[in-house]
């Protein structure tokens, strides 16, 4: 093959060293296992809205370290679930009261900057969303949003990774009644089957005993390798030996922008790119199209129904 892909790196020269020692990524990788899932993907008649650009198939490619059958899988699996998941991957106009209100709140941010290790840390605050006032669904919804103008910004996270650190700071039972383990159970396949990306670690900070039902609800559902890399900080100076003080927020002893600077530049970032936004969610399979029959709901989730009747023009 001749052709040439449509690709210009954003990364320092370390980080490409990284990807060439860990992926063994080089052009020629690089182009032929892009050129390659291009031809796979115009053979799925229900795959056609997925994006071809090298950006988008690069994030899944170095997700799974070249490997082309858990590449196609997970593609097959984020069009699948954002077809079968309407609650999470629809209405992502940011400009929607739901929507500027959670995202006003400042519940999932990605800090600025990365680790000592080169890594994009998100830090994730639960008890900050008035379960009064928001759905569970919709600030999961924002949360998507955000991670997928970040995924589509920022190309080092998808080979040095990410850690999430999640502030359990004013979780309270409200946020546990309003928390359907129908949609929990959904959310887990978006993370563990198409995510292209893993987090390396997942840090938790304030927790109560409180908390300790809901982990138990949340953990049941995680796969071991996963469950294998959480950890609990019973004081700032343990969570600083697994993320540093350089990319903290002022509020948590670190030496970053101060938290309401973060969730403004998020808000007015998601606000910016409303047209991408909104086009994302045209991204997804038709399941009338299927080879075979249409995925369904019991298949992905455990749960009874088909959801070809989800698709929509």
């Amino acid at each position: 093959m001749s052709e040439k892909i449509d690709y210009v790196t954003t990364l320092t020269p370390e980080i490409i060293e990284k990807a060439e020692k860990e992926l063994s990524e080089d052009d020629h990788l690089r182009t032929q296992s892009v050129l390659a899932l291009r031809e796979w993907a115009k053979k799925q008649p229900h795959l056609q809205a997925m994006p071809l650009d090298a950006k988008f198939l690069l994030r899944y490619l170095r997700g799974c370290k070249y490997s082309l059958e858990k590449v196609k899988k997970k593609l097959d699996m984020t069009l699948t679930l954002r077809t079968a998941l309407p609650e999470y991957f629809s209405d992502w106009d940011p400009m929607t009261p739901e929507n500027q209100l959670i995202l006003s709140m400042g519940g999932i941010l990605p800090l600025p900057g990365y680790d000592h290790l080169g890594r994009k840390v998100l830090l994730h605050r639960p008890g900050v969303n008035d379960p009064a006032k928001c759905r569970f669904e919709d600030v999961q919804r924002v949360g998507f949003m955000v991670s997928e103008i970040l995924g589509d910004e920022d190309e080092q996270m998808f080979i040095a990774g990410m850690v999430i650190l999640v502030d359990m700071t004013d979780f309270s039972m409200g946020h546990i009644t309003g928390t359907p383990m129908a949609a929990m159970k959904k959310l887990m396949p978006c993370w563990e089957e198409a995510s292209p990306i893993r987090p390396k670690s997942m840090n938790y900070i304030h927790t109560s005993t409180l908390f300790n039902f809901i982990n138990n609800l949340i953990s049941s559902l995680m796969k071991e390798k996963m469950r294998q890399r959480v950890h609990f900080h019973g004081d700032m100076e343990s969570l600083y030996k697994e993320v540093p003080k350089s990319v903290l927020p002022i509020e948590y002893g670190g030496d970053n922008m101060s938290l309401d600077e973060i969730t403004g530049y998020w808000k007015k970032k998601c606000e910016d790119r409303r047209d991408f936004l909104i086009a994302q969610c045209k991204i997804k399979s038709d399941e009338s199209k299927r080879p075979g029959r249409p995925k369904t709901s019991d298949e992905l989730f455990g749960i009874e129904g088909s959801f070809r009747k989800l698709n929509v023009d």
